[in-house]
């Protein structure tokens, strides 16, 4: 789908959007320009003609002046490189494992009794359209 030429671009690009913190790691160290980006795409195919197009006018130049012209230029392109972006960056295990998150625990409900009560009325009530 994408060229290697194009992955690097992403990839630089990438990393320019975000950039290593003290907790989570760069995008390049999240690995987001390979099966990641693939994966993404495959959620959203309907960016793929507006990521290349960002992508080939971005190659050979700064990646902040590329962003730049992107954003002010081509927002729809820059919209579509900075969503893939991120959606391949949050699917990174290396990112899930850095996120301090502890899901809360989920209750476990068996109301089963209940619904068969409240089910117990339409029974007897019979198909009725109205």
């Amino acid at each position: 789908m994408l060229t290697p030429e194009q992955r690097q671009v992403f990839a630089t690009l990438a990393e320019t959007l975000i950039p290593a913190s003290d907790t989570m790691p760069s995008a390049t160290t999240a690995e987001v320009s390979g099966a990641l980006l693939d994966q993404v795409l495959g959620y959203r195919p309907d960016l793929v003609d507006a990521l290349t197009a960002a992508l080939d006018s971005s190659a050979g130049k700064d990646p902040e002046a590329a962003l730049d012209s992107l954003a002010t230029e081509q927002p729809g392109q820059f919209e579509a490189l900075t969503v893939l972006a991120a959606g391949a960056y949050f699917l990174s295990p290396a990112v899930k494992a850095a996120m301090p998150y502890d899901p809360a625990p989920r209750p476990a409900r068996d109301d089963m009794d209940s619904y068969v009560d409240m089910l117990e009325h339409v029974v007897d009530r019979g198909f009725v359209i109205r």
